[in-house]
């Protein structure tokens, strides 16, 4: 079951943050300490826990004003207890569940009016079993501000099915790119949006070389990188692996650099693809509900015309979440 959210600009800065959540009494716990409870005070989950979301279970959309306190400016209409408007939303912490193939699923646990609830920040499949793996009550505040911006800065190089590398600006729908997976794939959509360079919408710098990246590349924070390990100390429990841009700043000069603006461009086929930026394997933008709808609006209305149906599956690859990013993991994923 994919999850919505988006991030727009209101009148005098104030920021609004559309999302879908789900009651708490929707995820059982279908294995562990808390067998057969549904999940409730973060006090009482016990990691190793299976929780599972009820197949029935109906997603709400609420809209968020991102201020402080974080506050409801609009609730589903029609679905019972209504929420009050401009009731405070209590961010109370950070969910991480993982499912058998690795999957991880990251939440955050907010509660409105008394009544509790999970916001996933990326897909959660209904019906499914996930082990909890972790519960943080501090920095979920700050989750809700994050949007996830898949997307290449000007200049970077993108590898055509004949060999050429071209400026990524220059690609019109319909040229051929090399992918790695499905080889020659037409690409169907170009995606272009300009963002003042600050917080979230920062670039992260690569130097070249330190990807095997063949020039210096601009990324956007969240822009997923691929990278295939070998051996057998692995991260996760695959050899692909997905690793967003901003988890690797700090280690071989990368780092997040603000600036007055920042243009980013973003590429869809029809199937999520791995291609390749400045000769290094990178996801194309997965074209979902639960990605297209964080996007800038300029770019949503776009892809909703062209990707009437929203369904694009992720790449098998394996997301890696922050919490395991440390100083000496960011150094032996760089070495590879």
């Amino acid at each position: 079951m994919n999850t919505a959210t988006s991030v727009s600009q209101r009148p005098r800065g104030v920021t609004l943050y559309h999302c879908d959540v789900f009651p708490r009494a929707d995820f059982i716990a279908t294995w562990g300490v808390n067998d057969g409870d549904s999940m409730g005070s973060l006090a009482t989950c016990a990691e190793g826990d299976i929780y599972t979301l009820c197949s029935d279970g109906v997603a709400r959309s609420l809209t968020l004003d991102l201020g402080d306190p974080i506050t409801l400016v609009q609730d589903d209409p029609g679905i019972s207890p209504a929420l009050p408007s401009g009731g405070v939303v209590r961010p109370e912490g950070r969910i991480l569940l993982m499912a058998n193939d690795g999957e991880i699923v990251e939440l955050v646990a907010l509660s409105i009016a008394g009544h509790g609830f999970l916001l996933p920040l990326n897909p959660i499949r209904a019906g499914l079993g996930y082990a909890l793996i972790e519960v943080k009550t501090e920095g979920a505040a700050l989750l809700l501000a994050q949007t996830v911006l898949g997307c290449f800065g000007t200049g970077t190089r993108i590898t055509l099915a004949d060999g050429q590398l071209v400026p990524i600006e220059d690609l019109t729908p319909g040229v051929k790119v090399l992918t790695r997976d499905h080889g020659a794939q037409p690409l169907r959509w170009v995606g272009q949006v300009s963002l003042r360079g600050h917080g979230q919408s920062a670039p992260v710098i690569f130097p070249a070389g330190v990807l095997g990246n063949l020039a210096p590349l601009t990324l956007a924070p969240r822009q997923r990188i691929f990278l295939y390990q070998r051996g057998d100390n692995k991260l996760g429990q695959r050899a692909e692996v997905l690793i967003q841009a901003q988890f690797l700043v700090g280690s071989g000069g990368i780092e997040q650099r603000e600036t007055g603006f920042v243009t980013y461009h973003a590429l869809a086929f029809d199937t999520h693809q791995i291609i390749y930026a400045e000769g290094v394997p990178m996801e194309s933008l997965l074209v979902s509900r639960a990605t297209m709808t964080q996007l800038p609006a300029a770019l949503q209305s776009d892809l909703e015309r062209r990707f009437p149906d929203l369904d694009q599956h992720a790449h098998f690859a394996q997301n890696l979440p922050r919490s395991i990013m440390t100083a000496a993991t960011r150094a032996r994923l760089l070495q590879r």
